[in-house]
């Protein structure tokens, strides 16, 4: 098996702490802009510093991410930040954007790119484009089958998965939910999670196993350990860069546990107790997701969408503010209660309990206590209660914490005689020596030498440096010098140790971006649309991503090796890895600037490009405006100009109906759904209108359920362009 990298998340410094001290080999976090995780509390500049520094010296790795897609008027700022990062030692970089990678492989060839997951590479070819695009690691769709990773490892590139936490019922860098409804850009970082909101036949009933009908568990892939170690996987991923860092902490160290037995090749198996504290800290309820194939019910929690917490009984009576429950669990003051009630919840602390009518700090599991609730709505006899937090569990994590300080093996030699200045050189586990001396020459002791116990026990002091002395040795005459003198030279020691580990990356320097974009022969096609009616007339393609004419689906996991495509709309990565032939970028490449419109364009074969529905006109003026100014030409570009565009592509579905035509929102809002293979699309309930001033062609998805809307639209489009 190989070595592999346990990589934690980091939303703050407590969690980076936390992280570290539970054993994790990297942390990836954001800085203030461009982080998938926007709502996350993420670093300053001073902070990354700070970060960086604590993490290098420790031997932990940090990944910064700026896996967003990026506006025109926004680039500038996120080359600042590139310029940040590489000066400042980031060992990688999280990306999404395609033009951010074009610029970084073109402008720093040395610094470390990783795909993010929401680049939405789910297919060998796509790991193999990547490849050759000079990226260091590929972080797989959540979607991605065991067999398939074991597959895109065998390809050489890095691997990451997601192993914990929660997860994304769409594929990620697929879903225009939030956008489409919330006007909040999941592709953006500031995802409203339409997936945890209720959902309705279009019936006006309710859904059998619940409403809350797109809400997946939470991942958790622990006893999975040992297979992924097999596949060649280089990294596993632990979600959860919005989470405190009590949760971080267990998670970081119960996978560390599990991955040093597999290394042992031993078994590992999650205690009750550990297994307890872990859904304390957060759970969905837990699942084995798409990697090892669990079924739609295993997989989806259709009953509530936020933290659940443990069962700790069921109200018995209700008298007035008080609730009588028999605990299934221990019960302590402060710790989080919620009962399962209707139209809501109820949630509250338990403040005040009472037993044997005596208030008490605690309770046992078998004993009936009455607990104050003064929240909304009045519980019920017979409803469940949930414990959601543990007070006790969060001091005990905390004191973990603080007592769990990562440290390094060092040994040590020195050479003290008299006349010479004291000696001490450090070497580290990574090869690193340090040498110091102290400033005057040892003395030769006249009355009470310092002993060789005496000196070693000044010398292996670490105080609160991270190391912990494994080897010592040296040469001690008849000496005396000053204990101050002595620590003197241990503190320069370990000064510049801390100096010479904090530094892992030197790179060659930035270059100037000089890349240039032949300019290319304009398709004949204006009018692009995605209809099962085909439209004979010149200018005008005709796709139909269910059938796949004239165009690639934007999942296609069997994609393995090279395919030829001609006169294409291409819809995912792993195509660019074929032979193309006068083909289109596709609007789910998700082009958003005019470096990403280059990305695409220097790809041979592809001739013109659709771009992200989430630009408004301004943005694509401002796209254009920018390429011609850099490249000296304007390409062949498209927007989506009409049409309800599909807004989730969910895997295996979310129900065990099957055959379900739509679902509609709390708002009576309609989402149709189509069938493609194991995709079901859901299609935004609003149409999606806008004119198209700059693009040199326009691109429809019609609606066959509204012909005489469809039909004046598409003439409008048609005869305009």
């Amino acid at each position: 098996m190989n070595k592999i990298e346990l990589l934690a998340p980091a939303g703050n410094m407590n969690a980076l702490k936390a992280a570290v001290a539970a054993g994790c080999d990297a942390v990836y976090l954001g800085l203030q802009s461009f982080s998938a995780r926007a709502f996350a509390g993420n670093f300053s500049r001073e902070e990354f510093q700070e970060a960086i520094r604590y993490c290098h010296i420790r031997g932990v790795r940090i990944y910064v991410t700026m896996n967003t897609l990026l506006f025109e008027e926004e680039l500038e700022t996120a080359f600042s930040d590139l310029d940040f990062l590489y000066e400042n030692d980031c060992d990688a970089l999280l990306v999404q954007d395609l033009g951010l990678l074009h610029y970084i492989r073109t402008r720093y060839p040395d610094f470390a790119v990783h795909c993010s997951t929401q680049m939405h590479i789910h297919n060998v070819e796509g790991v193999r484009f990547m490849q050759k695009q000079g990226v260091t690691r590929v972080v797989l769709a959540r979607e991605t089958p065991i067999e398939i990773i074991r597959e895109a490892c065998g390809t050489g590139m890095e691997i990451e998965v997601f192993v914990y936490g929660a997860s994304c019922i769409s594929y990620s860098g697929q879903c225009l939910m939030s956008e489409a409804v919330k006007h909040r850009s999941a592709n953006r970082g500031r995802c409203a999670q339409c997936c945890r909101l209720q959902y309705f036949p279009r019936s006006g009933e309710t859904f059998p196993e619940g409403s809350y009908i797109l809400s997946p568990k939470d991942l958790n892939l622990i006893e999975a350990i040992p297979q992924l170690m097999e596949t060649g996987v280089s990294s596993l991923k632990i979600e959860g860069r919005m989470k405190r860092e009590e949760y971080v902490y267990l998670a970081v160290k119960t996978f560390r546990e599990a991955i040093d037995a597999a290394e042992q090749g031993k078994e590992y198996k999650v205690s009750k107790q550990r297994e307890e504290e872990l859904k304390l800290m957060f759970n969905r309820g837990f699942s084995k997701g798409h990697m090892l194939h669990a079924e739609t019910a295993e997989r989806m929690n259709p009953f509530r969408p936020n933290h659940q917490g443990i069962p700790i009984g069921k109200v018995k009576e209700v008298s007035g503010e008080r609730v009588r429950i028999t605990l299934s669990h221990d019960l302590h003051q402060h710790d989080g209660l919620r009962i399962l009630n209707t139209p809501n919840d109820t949630g509250f602390t338990a403040n005040r309990i009472y037993r044997q009518g005596k208030l008490t700090a605690s309770a046992r599991a078998g004993e009936t206590v009455w607990v104050e609730c003064r929240q909304k709505p009045v519980p019920k006899a017979g409803q469940k209660v949930l414990k959601t937090t543990d007070d006790l569990l969060i001091e005990k994590t905390d004191e973990s914490i603080r007592q769990s300080e990562r440290t390094s093996p060092i040994q040590i030699s020195y050479k003290a005689v008299p006349g010479e200045p004291l000696q001490l050189m450090i070497t580290d586990d990574r090869g690193i020596q340090v040498i110091a001396m102290s400033k005057e020459a040892v003395q030769e002791a006249r009355k009470a030498p310092i002993t060789k116990q005496r000196l070693e026990e000044l010398l292996s002091r670490t105080d609160k440096e991270p190391y912990r002395v494994i080897q010592m040795d040296g040469t001690v005459g008849n000496i005396f010098m000053p204990v101050s003198a002595v620590n003197e030279v241990r503190r320069q020691a370990f000064a510049d140790l801390n100096e010479k580990r904090a530094v892992w990356n030197v790179h060659a320097g930035r270059k100037e971006y000089a890349a240039s974009v032949p300019e290319k022969e304009y398709p004949s096609v204006r009018l692009i649309v995605d209809t099962d009616q085909p439209v004979q007339r010149p200018g005008i393609l005709c796709i139909r991503e269910i059938d796949g004419i004239n165009c690639t689906r934007t999942v296609d996991e069997a994609l393995s090796v090279p395919r030829s495509y001609t006169g294409m709309v291409m819809h995912e990565i792993g195509g660019l890895n074929g032979i193309l032939d006068h083909c289109i970028a596709g609007m789910t490449l998700n082009c958003t600037n005019s470096y990403a419109l280059a990305f695409l364009l220097l790809q041979k074969g592809i001739h013109g490009v659709i771009f992200s529905s989430e630009l408004t006109n301004p943005m694509i003026r401002d796209a254009l405006d920018a390429f011609k100014q850099r490249y000296g030409w304007i390409p062949a570009t498209y927007r989506l100009v009409y049409g309800h565009r599909t807004v989730m592509y969910i895997k295996k579905g979310f129900s065990s109906r099957k055959s379900m035509e739509s679902i509609t929102d709390f708002h009576g809002k309609i989402y149709d759904l189509s069938y493609n293979e194991s995709i079901v699309e859901i299609r935004e309930p609003d149409v999606y209108r806008s004119d198209n001033p700059y693009c040199t062609g326009s691109y429809l998805i019609p609606d066959t359920q509204q012909e005489k809307e469809i039909e004046e639209a598409y003439e409008e489009i048609y005869g305009r362009i």
